[in-house]
């Protein structure tokens, strides 16, 4: 199954990879061939008491052309790195069973063949032990199918769905807020922190530690305020996310939002949360109808601000360009749900500079020239040369007279 890349930072893609990050919802060796192939939920939480069990079951769609065999296999796994990518353990090679899940995990069916454009339910049970260890447990159901090679069925491809439990009874939910930062984004996973900045993506890096014994879904946001108090408006967009964690849309938010994909932090462990600040945005209608977002610039937003406030000019004025360093304030508020739906809650905030050149109303010193220059003319003539040209005419006059009287 291939996952068609978009370029960094565009709207899909933001959410794509927080989700491939977070939940790894296929794990795939490629062929093209199986390019087609889908299932559905991509994650299935569930609370389950020690001792009872719970069934749920996943779509699973061959979108080929020709008849697909699929093999499904059960892993558990653990946090991989602070991004969210899970490392998955294969249950003969697990060394501790504090969050086994792929030992209760039962499948109706151990291989199913679909035919071209078949879609069925496969029913999956978890079935907890009594006397189990409460708090959460971990898994992954994988569908591979598989080609002959040597009399032997060749695995080209996985693709995944995580099931996450957890079981009552002494559970320990203790989260904190870990590190909070503002930077710009180097690479795929680099960042460096920075607190000036002239141009966009400007990134934020959220850290929550997980101390407990099952997972928190952190969540929040990043209010920008400039140094008048006013919140910065359409500054991010959150991804519209359904219950099974599919991407259905998005909206523009007065916020940046932290975890909108609503991606687990599992127990030990931290996780980082990626923000990125893209611009100031605002929707377009595109050729095929639909409404997309589009985002200005620093220098664009605060010409159109500008704009607004001074729709003409008086003759004397012009519009004139300088270097503003505007200061701005990032509130970030993190949050999960605690015991007894108890929300915990935790603040920061960061300053720092944006550059942009600003366009403003100014005096146009051509024009005052100009009408200097005219007024100047005007007085000279009224005040010095139409006196001087009186005198004249009146002392012409007279020596016509004086001598006409000789």
């Amino acid at each position: 199954m291939f996952l068609r890349v978009k370029p960094l930072y565009s709207p899909t893609m933001k959410f794509l990879s927080r989700a491939l990050l977070s939940m790894l919802l296929f794990w795939s060796i490629a062929q093209f061939g199986y390019a087609n192939l889908s299932i559905s939920p991509l994650k299935h939480e569930l609370a389950i008491d020690s001792g009872a069990e719970k069934s749920a079951t996943i779509l699973v769609t061959n979108g080929t052309d020709s008849q697909v065999t699929l093999y499904t296999s059960k892993e558990d796994f653990v946090a991989g790195d602070d991004t969210g990518t899970p490392t998955f353990i294969k249950p003969k090679d697990q060394v501790s069973e504090t969050y086994s899940l792929a030992n209760w995990i039962k499948l109706e069916n151990e291989n199913i063949t679909l035919a071209k454009g078949e879609s069925r339910e496969v029913r999956f049970t978890v079935k907890v032990p009594k006397n189990s260890e409460p708090g959460g447990h971990y898994g992954a159901i994988f569908f591979s199918p598989g080609v002959p090679k040597d009399g032997q069925v060749a695995i080209v491809q996985r693709l995944g769905v995580l099931v996450l439990i957890n079981v009552p009874g002494n559970v320990e939910i203790r989260g904190e807020l870990s590190g909070f930062q503002i930077g710009k984004k180097n690479g795929e996973n680099a960042f460096s922190e920075a607190g000036q900045f002239d141009t966009f993506p400007i990134a934020f890096e959220t850290k929550f530690k997980n101390g407990g014994n099952t997972h928190l879904k952190a969540t929040g946001k990043i209010e920008l305020v400039d140094e008048n108090g006013e919140i910065l408006k359409n500054v991010g967009k959150e991804s519209i996310v359904s219950p099974a964690g599919a991407f259905v849309g998005e909206k523009l938010t007065d916020y940046i939002p932290v975890n909108d994909g609503f991606g687990n932090t599992l127990p030990k462990s931290e996780r980082r949360f990626e923000s990125i600040w893209e611009g100031f945005g605002y929707k377009v209608i595109a050729e095929d109808g639909k409404s997309e977002v589009k985002f200005k610039n620093l220098t664009e937003y605060y010409a159109s601000k500008a704009a607004e406030k001074r729709a003409f000019l008086q003759f004397w004025e012009s519009i004139n360009t300088r270097t503003v360093n505007k200061k701005i304030t990032a509130n970030m508020t993190l949050g999960y749900e605690g015991k007894d739906r108890e929300k915990k809650e935790f603040k920061d905030k960061k300053e720092f500079t944006i550059s942009y050149e600003e366009q403003f109303v100014g005096m146009n010193y051509t024009v005052i020239g100009i009408a200097a220059v005219a007024i100047l003319a005007l007085l000279l003539y009224i005040f010095v040369i139409v006196p001087r040209s009186k005198a004249k005419l009146k002392s012409e006059l007279l020596r016509e007279m004086n001598g006409n009287q000789k």
